[in-house]
């Protein structure tokens, strides 16, 4: 039985407390999701908990900018080999605002499943993220 959970953006900053909200007036965007100086190897993560142990198709989509240093954009499942959610964009510039899309499927065998932003090796501590126009589906195939 298929079932599809969207998220739409109240829902998914629930999912994450450290995201703050602002206004980018001169780029007539509101309620843009801002993120400074992570100290991890990712910027952004959304649970996908209610999913454990489950095929699933995740399908994901999301305006990034970021501020301070350059380089790779890449989302990811945290679950066996980190299979990345549509392709990676390799020397994203700074302050452009680059588009993410793509999909997975696969089971979410990890015990902390999430999909998220990874900065790895990107100089991360250095750079503001700001992400804007975040769309996340998750459908549900089948249990293990």
């Amino acid at each position: 039985m298929k079932k599809t959970k969207s998220y739409n953006k109240d829902e998914i900053l629930a999912m994450e407390n450290l995201f703050l909200l602002v206004d980018l007036p001169e780029e007539n965007r509101t309620r843009v999701i801002k993120v400074v100086n992570p100290f991890d190897w990712h910027v952004v993560r959304f649970t996908l908990d209610g999913f454990a142990k489950q095929r699933v198709t995740v399908r994901f989509s999301a305006d990034v900018k970021r501020v301070g240093v350059a380089g790779s954009l890449t989302w990811q499942i945290n679950n066996k080999n980190y299979p990345s959610v549509g392709m990676t964009v390799y020397g994203a510039k700074t302050d452009v605002w680059h588009k993410c899309v793509g999909e997975w499927t696969g089971f979410l065998e990890d015990g902390n499943p999430m999909v998220y932003l990874n900065t790895w090796k990107n100089n991360s501590e250095k750079t503001t993220y700001y992400i804007d126009n975040v769309k996340l589906e998750v459908t549900q195939k089948e249990t293990k």
